[in-house]
């Protein structure tokens, strides 16, 4: 039988384009990841890649390898996550990876019930593109993001489900024209600046979408890459925007004025990616139980 630590060796070389690079990748000598290339080419039975002055290149053979490698490297990191998340069945933490706009608005009254019950529990919440992208399978408990977003590639045991929805409201300066009226109509937004986030999220999607509906394609516009930005921008009179409904019942600092859209409804999803119910920590479990209910 192939040795599994030999063929994620030929993986790592390939990646990596060298042995020296390869053996810094795997926290192992050049000589031990030699070695490990020898045993694997003596067991195939013809060679698996050649050395240059470019570093080292498979052969065919080596290269038809790799995709089953690939996928067992896949089966290997699933393995480990189950034997971690059972090692940490009654431990104290909870780690959370969420969007910034669920983290700030939507998660906080389910964590404080959360730390009301279980004040002894450590919570982590990491936010942002760079969690996002880069956070451990095996050290994360739930995933909560918009509809767009779409969570790193996961074990099979993870499972996805919709997660409340959200409303979107215009929003304008406190003295802009269109306060006068009590309700407006999509083709009435057309000729101003439209403060709105950057293309791929969810708000900008739903409404990129329902202008799209009325043959509109806004000319003026200022683009930003977070929901503070929108509403302290419209505050500040530079064009009108559009907000979630729990992020203005939240932010009551902010001196803007909501107006209703009449005939629209522009709603958008938010999802939750967790673990099945037999594969949960029981800390998780008890959050999720949080979650789904109503507070």
């Amino acid at each position: 039988m192939a040795d599994a630590e030999q063929l994620l060796t030929l993986l790592a070389v390939s990646e990596s384009g060298s042995i020296s690079a390869a053996a810094e990748r795997l926290f192992r000598g050049q000589s031990s990841i030699s070695e490990r290339l020898k045993k694997l080419t003596e067991y195939v039975g013809e060679p698996l890649y050649r050395r240059d002055i470019n570093g080292v290149n498979l052969t065919h053979t080596g290269e038809m390898l790799i995709p089953d490698i690939q996928r067992l490297k896949r089966a290997i990191r699933d393995i480990d996550s189950i034997i971690e998340r059972r090692q940490r069945l009654h431990e104290g933490d909870l780690h959370i990876v969420a969007t910034s706009l669920l983290a700030n608005y939507y998660l906080p009254p389910y964590l404080d019930k959360f730390r009301e019950l279980y004040h002894d529990i450590n919570i982590y919440i990491r936010s942002g593109e760079r969690y996002w992208n880069d956070s451990p399978i095996g050290k994360v408990d739930v995933f909560f993001y918009e509809g767009e977003v779409s969570p790193p590639d996961l074990p099979d045991y993870f499972e996805t489900s919709p997660w409340q929805k959200n409303e979107i409201m215009v929003v304008t300066p406190l003295d802009h024209p269109l306060t006068k009226f009590k309700e407006i109509t999509i083709d009435m937004l057309a000729d101003f600046r439209i403060i709105w986030r950057e293309p791929g999220s969810s708000i900008r999607n739903a409404i990129e979408k329902e202008f799209s509906r009325y043959g509109i394609m806004p000319q003026k516009f200022i683009e930003v890459s977070d929901l503070e930005s929108v509403g302290i921008m419209v505050q500040t009179g530079l064009g009108i925007g559009f907000l979630n409904e729990i992020v203005l019942n939240t932010r009551k600092d902010w001196k803007i004025s909501q107006i209703p859209l009449v005939n629209h409804n522009i709603i958008t999803s938010n999802f939750m990616t967790a673990p099945h119910i037999r594969e949960r920590s029981l800390v998780l479990s008890k959050f999720l139980e949080i979650v789904e209910s109503d507070l």
